[in-house]
């Protein structure tokens, strides 16, 4: 018996097949997964008699942005829009703020129970939004916040705030304390730490909570739904509900409304997914 002979060896035509056989396997889950996206941008640069055809056709040359220009200057899409990136926005400015203060503090005080407390910042994180509907709604319509951008965004920072905060607190321990405690030697203060040590140290982790943040805001229509009966508040992922209206659906709107709700999500996944995965990739309660 040879000294390897218990060794699971493959031969080189075995490792090329098996290799052939996982890009196979990867090419179709691509297809299947990218093919919606596919059928959505096709749809939206056809015009709408052709967008009902049958049989569909998957590729066409005869392509136009007729549908584009008309869902922008025919619709409140724009509106639409301005609301989603105001609230998508503020929510982002508003949910770094207070997590990576909050984070901070977890990770340099000695707060009793803080381990027990992140614990619980994850347990807010589990309730779905349709839960948090009816007593938002009853509490905005009492204190006025009802139809309000800033209400919709207050909302959204329930959901994304405690997450955010277990992100920064668990991205501030990787920054070792003696950077801190040098700069307080030389006479920087506390604040003046924390903004040019501890900060860029744990900048992936606000990168992170900002992308995080975006989904929330972005792509939520329980809450903007359940909270806004204005017009005039709508956001992208309510306001196209507009397009399906009884029995008629209007696909050109429809299918370009779709292309850019999803467009600028894809793009920030495609240049910052490091940070995402650097983010929901930080875990342990070791401090």
């Amino acid at each position: 018996m040879t000294e390897d002979a218990g060794v699971d060896t493959l031969s080189p035509s075995s490792y090329g097949l098996r290799q052939l056989t996982l890009y196979v396997l990867a090419a179709v889950v691509t297809v299947i997964f990218a093919f919606p996206v596919y059928w959505l941008v096709l749809s939206a640069l056809k015009e709408p008699n052709a967008i009902r055809s049958w049989p569909p056709s998957l590729f066409t040359l005869d392509l136009t942005l007729e549908n584009f220009r008309l869902l922008i200057t025919d619709t409140n899409f724009p509106r639409w829009f301005k609301n989603s990136v105001i609230i998508t926005a503020g929510n982002i400015i508003f949910t770094i703020t207070l997590s990576t203060t909050a984070g901070y503090a977890l990770t340099r005080y000695d707060i009793p129970q803080k381990k027990n407390l992140a614990r619980m910042l994850l347990l807010t994180y589990m309730f779905p939004p349709i839960l948090l509907g009816i007593p938002y709604f009853i509490l905005f319509q009492a204190i006025g916040l009802q139809n309000t951008l800033i209400g919709i965004m207050l909302a959204h920072a329930s959901l994304s705030l405690p997450f955010g905060t277990w992100i920064m607190w668990q991205f501030f321990q990787t920054v070792p304390i003696s950077w801190e405690e040098s700069a307080w030697a030389c006479g920087a203060s506390r604040l003046r730490s924390m903004v040019e040590i501890a900060l860029p140290g744990a900048f992936p982790g606000i990168v992170a909570v900002a992308i995080f943040t975006f989904s929330v805001s972005w792509n939520d229509f329980t809450l903007a739904f359940m909270l806004t009966t204005d017009p005039n508040v709508r956001v992208l992922t309510v306001g196209i509900r507009d397009f399906m209206t009884g029995g008629r659906v209007l696909w050109g709107d429809l299918t370009s409304a779709g292309v850019l709700l999803i467009l600028p999500p894809m793009i920030l996944i495609f240049f910052l997914n490091k940070y995402i995965l650097a983010g929901f990739s930080m875990g342990g309660f070791d401090r």
